[in-house]
């Protein structure tokens, strides 16, 4: 009798399954079952000495800031090299040591030349428009030196990872000095080791810093950083798709702009390559572009809408 019972209950159950439409069970059952991250290795260019910097343009094109042969490098969307520019010095078309390269705006490319203490503007022809120096002025609220990272926000204000002064500049459209923040004092928003800087859809600034990204306004005012516990040195970091990138040695982690950790990835984890050492990463599109020291890896992530 039970066994009879058993068998009409299972019974009307996959009645009800039945009477559902095949291709709105295989709905529900996909999405109710969800892989694990990953990253898949679609292709990889370059031969670099000590690459510290990348970034990717609304069309497409790679910059890479090449710090031990004193370049800039760009590449078309297939990693087809299409010019480059430097070698040591202090002129126009040289660098000392460049730590980092934004090309968000698809119109100008700025370059932090670390040893010549400023940032370097390009057109997209990698001609030279401009540079920014302000280490010489007496004014402490308007000079920065070594500078480690750069960004320009959708409003054209640059951000400076001032590695001299421990802070961040921020430079106007006038290409005036206009705050500083981040520096000594400031609480939780004191900074202790800037390295890179990237900007948020909503113009929020980040700060890669020892131990954490930390977050901050428009206007400098901080908000609160991300990966606390986690993160122990992180260098370069990237914005793109609502996800921040952060690279941490030989770790590479993903959160939400709300500081969920998505996914991390140690170098043998990538599906088609081995990386020893994280150097910056760019999102754009559905790719995901890797710097190492060497080379950039181009990579399909499966957590990205």
């Amino acid at each position: 009798m039970k066994n009879g019972i058993r068998m009409s209950r299972y019974s009307d159950k996959l009645l009800r399954y039945s009477k559902i439409p095949l291709a709105i069970l295989l709905s529900v059952l996909l999405t109710s079952f969800q892989a694990p991250p990953s990253l898949v290795e679609q292709f990889s260019f370059g031969h670099f000495r000590n690459a510290r910097g990348i970034s990717v343009d609304p069309i497409g094109a790679i910059y890479v800031a090449d710090t031990g042969d004193n370049l800039l490098m760009r590449f078309n969307p297939s990693g087809d090299s299409t010019g480059e520019v430097g070698g040591y010095g202090s002129g126009d078309y040289q660098f000392d040591m460049p730590y980092d390269v934004c090309a968000d705006n698809g119109v100008e490319i700025y370059v932090a030349d670390y040893n010549n203490n400023r940032i370097v503007r390009f057109d997209r022809t990698l001609a030279n428009v401009a540079s920014l120096s302000t280490h010489q002025s007496n004014d402490d609220s308007k000079r920065f030196g070594y500078p480690s990272g750069v960004a320009i926000s959708r409003l054209g204000d640059l951000f400076i990872c001032d590695d001299e002064n421990i802070r961040i500049v921020k430079v106007n459209t006038f290409s005036t000095v206009e705050r500083t923040f981040g520096g000594y004092g400031e609480g939780e928003g004191t900074l202790t080791m800037p390295r890179q800087i990237s900007i948020g859809p909503n113009d929020d600034v980040y700060v890669s810093d020892k131990g954490r990204v930390a977050v901050y306004d428009n206007f400098g005012n901080y908000l609160n950083s991300i990966g606390d516990g986690i993160l122990k040195n992180p260098t370069g970091i990237g914005i793109g798709d609502g996800i921040l990138g952060v690279c941490d040695s030989d770790m590479l982690y993903f959160f939400k702009l709300d500081g969920t950790l998505i996914a991390k990835f140690s170098g043998n984890d990538i599906f088609g390559t081995k990386i020893r050492h994280f150097s910056d990463v760019s999102i754009s599109g559905k790719r995901i572009y890797i710097l190492t020291g060497s080379r950039v890896v181009v990579a399909k992530a499966n957590f990205l809408g």
